[in-house]
């Protein structure tokens, strides 16, 4: 059948960029296309965006839509599993929003969606870190904190797709307000936006100092590249240390909790600020989780970073694709 041999279409959504990759049926990336998300226009005109970050991935692949068999999208909210449908994407400001019915005017067929972080670990678990483990947790750490679980090789979703959302698992009761409105969530203190809120609490009220360049990083800023965050943390930037070091112990923590409940072979971390800081942030994750962890002994669990890069969330999003035109 045409859909189990053709090239499948994966695109994701994120907070910043909108990022898509075309596949062969082995999963392989045949060409890519990206662009930064607009966070000033309308989800129609974003969905737009990603019609033209899509077509321009087609052609650099050599392709034409009728090579394409089936096109998945991540998106930054829960999916039902029931309708495919969000409604909700907190970090693009966008709730009631009906996605699903955007992207099939857009593209003129059917678009499988699902939540950006469960595709990162579905495509790390096919293709990359947790290849050949049963069961994993995820967290890719970007604008905000996504969060999966794998379980027995297959992605818990649970009631209304909710599960897996670890960034929204209470780290400190009445803590930091977190984008969803409530307080105290990971996401609240291990995420670009985090990061960005508490440094600037530091910098420009407290007067400390910091080698991230002005045009990047001012009194307005809500965002910033990893890049910079991981230059200044490599370079002993004492603010950057503080506040990325105090997620990355939240971190450590909040998945030995997640281990007590699932009890995983492997546990990736992945996203734009990991892939960034690459093996520098392990000794502060490491240390927090071992010190909170119960039952097991560190040992027993793998802990890896992402294999796949910017590439993971894509790629899971046109595997999806794929086991749904099955």
């Amino acid at each position: 059948m045409k859909k189990e041999k053709g090239y499948a279409l994966g695109i994701d959504l994120g907070g910043t960029k909108i990022y898509a990759v075309v596949t062969a049926p082995d999963h392989t990336v045949v060409a890519r296309a990206k662009r930064p998300t607009n966070p000033e226009k309308s989800p129609a005109e974003t969905v737009a965006d990603m019609y033209e970050t899509a077509a321009e991935a087609v052609a650099s692949a050599g392709l034409n839509w009728n090579d394409i068999s089936c096109i998945g999208a991540a998106v930054p909210s829960p999916v039902d599993p029931e309708t495919g449908e969000c409604f909700h994407a907190v970090n693009l400001g966008w709730k009631n929003i009906s996605l699903k019915s955007l992207l099939k005017n857009q593209f003129r067929q059917d678009v499988v969606l699902g939540n950006d972080a469960n595709l990162g670990l579905l495509g790390e678990h096919y293709c990359g870190a947790a290849k050949g483990f049963r069961s994993s947790v995820g967290y890719f750490i970007g604008t905000g904190l996504g969060g999966a679980v794998i379980i027995d090789g297959k992605l818990h979703v649970g009631h209304k797709g909710v599960a897996g959302e670890l960034g929204h698992c209470t780290v400190r009761v009445g803590g930091r307000r977190c984008g969803c409105g409530k307080r105290g969530c990971l996401e609240a203190y291990c995420s670009k936006i985090a990061f960005v809120k508490a440094l600037k609490k530091k910098v420009f009220k407290r007067g400390e100092n910091t080698m991230l360049p002005e045009d990047k990083f001012n009194e307005k800023s809500r965002n910033i590249k990893s890049k910079y965050l991981a230059r200044a943390y490599e370079n002993e930037d004492i603010p950057v240390r503080k506040v990325v070091d105090k997620g990355l112990r939240m971190l450590g923590a909040a998945a030995a909790s997640i281990c007590a409940a699932v009890s995983p072979e492997c546990i990736v971390i992945g996203g734009g600020v990991a892939e960034a800081l690459g093996k520098s942030l392990l000794p502060v994750f490491e240390a927090s989780f071992r010190d909170n962890l119960f039952g097991l002994n560190p040992g027993d669990i793998e802990i890896r970073l992402s294999e796949l890069g910017d590439d993971a969330v894509a790629v899971g999003a046109a595997i999806l694709a794929r086991e749904s035109s099955k």
